[in-house]
């Protein structure tokens, strides 16, 4: 744990204070800059597949800030897509598609009697889903035509799989079996913001063609 510690960057000193994994740190180390630091580098390692959501920190102050920051980048992806929508759709959309991948990654857990991971899973598919549309953000202003699709349909791989591999650390299961379920909380998501919004991003749609 020391060395893992170590690789993440953090102080020798904070290392006693480190809880075990799916454990939430104390509200003193989740203040240390350079902890906050790691944490934005953890985040990173899950996107690169190299690290697992067990260090992710779960107090609550630190999940509240992840959603709203979850939520404002997904109105912003949103707006950018589809410019006619409104932000109050917008973040309809974005809350609806959180609200469910967060249920079946609760449901998920609790089938597998690992509802204690929740909180952590939780943080680390916010934290990466920020990553990725930040990139996606970057990315939009730098280029356009065809690498711009291109780079949409890549970030949404990309946040697919990311899904899939914390599931599979979360559930201590097959890689494949991860990515399947980030595909069916995708899925499900979609249908969801379709059924409840439908009309909505009809109207949002046809104004875009006009």
């Amino acid at each position: 744990m020391r060395e893992r510690l170590r690789q993440l960057g953090i102080r020798p000193r904070l290392c006693a204070r480190k809880p075990t994994a799916f454990r939430k740190p104390s509200a003193a180390l989740l203040c240390d800059n350079v902890y906050m630091a790691a944490v934005l580098k953890l985040f990173w390692g899950i996107c690169l597949l190299r690290s697992g959501p067990e260090a992710v920190p779960t107090h609550t102050w630190f999940l509240a800030t992840l959603v709203a920051g979850m939520l404002a980048v997904g109105v912003m992806v949103a707006k950018l897509i589809t410019p006619a929508l409104s932000a109050m759709v917008a973040v309809n959309m974005a809350a609806l598609g959180l609200a469910v991948t967060a249920s079946i990654a609760w449901f998920a857990l609790y089938v597998r009697r690992q509802e204690a991971r929740f909180p952590a899973t939780l943080g680390a598919v916010l934290g990466t889903g920020i990553v990725i549309d930040c990139m996606f953000l970057v990315g939009h202003e730098l280029t356009g035509g065809v690498v711009r699709q291109a780079l949409f349909w890549l970030c949404v791989l990309w946040n697919v799989v990311v899904v899939g591999f914390i599931f599979h650390r979360a559930l201590a299961c097959k890689l494949w079996g991860g990515i399947l379920l980030s595909l069916g909380a995708s899925a499900a998501a979609a249908v969801v913001i379709q059924a409840v919004l439908g009309p909505m991003l009809a109207v949002a749609a046809s104004a875009v063609v006009e």
